[in-house]
């Protein structure tokens, strides 16, 4: 009969292997949760950035189509448009529809006569700042020798997560298809 001395008789794990075991285990599963969240917030960021990519285009679009095809509502302004910049932007579309866009708390709205008013903005994102900036100040027609530009500058914020509060300016400069005659 043979008779086993010391370590050949036992087994399973000695406490320093299974403090070794569990502590790279450990180690190994807060570095994957790092990368986890690391993705996820990136991802959340994108999503923010998308929104008010969409929301911002989607605007402007818009609003340099009106004011392509139609013409600034000097009328409206009374005697002259308001310098530097307008928290109002009175238009009127291609069929002489009065067209206001103002900025109402966190919106930006739309309101045409006839059809009422609605926001250009999506819940997602929120309006900071709506400037309109209009030159000239007065009605250049007729005899004037300016065309009519609009330069609209918008601040949007996204809302899609309270962690996340990105904010990107919007700017562009569009002249009316109004020529002197």
């Amino acid at each position: 009969m043979k008779r086993y001395r010391g370590r050949a008789l036992q087994s399973g794990f000695t406490l320093i292997e299974t403090i070794v075991s569990v502590s790279l285990f450990a180690s190994a599963m807060t570095g994957i949760a790092g990368v986890y969240l690391s993705v996820q917030r990136l991802n959340q960021v994108n999503t923010s950035m998308q929104a008010i990519h969409q929301n911002g285009q989607f605007i402007l679009e818009d609003l340099t189509k009106i004011i392509r095809n139609g013409a600034v509502d000097y009328a409206r302004y009374g005697a002259s448009v308001p310098q530097p910049s307008s928290p109002h932007l009175y238009l009127l579309d291609q069929n002489g529809v009065q067209v206001d866009v103002y900025q109402s708390g966190a919106n930006l709205v739309i309101n045409k006569t006839g059809a009422g008013s609605t926001n250009y903005n999506g819940q997602e994102v929120t309006v900071l700042i709506f400037k309109a900036y209009i030159w000239p100040a007065t009605n250049p027609f007729p005899g004037g020798t300016e065309q009519p530009t609009v330069t609209i500058f918008l601040n949007l914020q996204a809302n899609v997560n309270g962690r996340d509060k990105s904010v990107i300016p919007f700017q562009t400069t569009v002249a009316t298809r109004q020529y002197i005659e």
